[in-house]
């Protein structure tokens, strides 16, 4: 776990440094995961580094999840992504379309402590919204496909399958 969170701490430092010039924003995330059978909710911190009109970025999500349900996941995960900007503004604010790819590492209460590692790719449309000339907020709408990449540690096999996938980040502009 460790390992993977300086990782993924060091591509974040890389891509600041190399991209000096560039637009880079850093902020938090919330992501709510609606599928058949099955709704989680994750924050995240996440960074974005803006290149004209794309944009990538990486995150660290941590799974909320009540100990009181029997099949309900916690853990961690990382995720990377890509957006194009689909409007002409110059400060930031523009409808934008994307991908993400998301690593899930989670225990499922009840029944282990061993992680099963989930994977979920998904597409994505939204909103960037620049306002105060530093403050960011995204608004958008993610449909995604999760697949159980490891053995099958929960019984009611509700953790595979489609997903609807609303979020909202907001955050800082440097």
């Amino acid at each position: 776990m460790q390992k993977i969170t300086r990782l993924v701490v060091l591509c974040l430092l890389i891509s600041v440094s190399a991209r000096s010039q560039q637009v880079f924003e850093l902020g938090g995330e919330f992501l709510k995961s609606y599928g058949k059978g099955y709704g989680t909710t994750k924050v995240a911190a996440r960074g974005e580094n803006f290149n004209n009109k794309n944009s990538f970025s990486a995150g660290i999500t941590w799974q909320l999840a009540s100990a009181k349900a029997y099949s309900v996941s916690t853990g961690f995960g990382v995720y990377f992504g890509y957006r194009r900007a689909f409007g002409n503004n110059l400060k930031g604010s523009n409808p934008f379309g994307g991908g993400r790819l998301m690593l899930s590492f989670e225990d499922f209460a009840g029944k282990t402590r061993q992680k099963s590692i989930m994977i979920t790719p998904m597409v994505e449309a939204g909103y960037h919204l620049v306002f105060a000339k530093r403050l960011y907020t995204a608004p958008s709408l993610g449909f995604g496909y999760t697949i159980e990449m490891s053995q099958g540690f929960n019984s009611l096999n509700e953790d595979v399958g489609k997903r609807f996938i609303p979020s909202l980040s907001a955050g800082y502009r440097f």
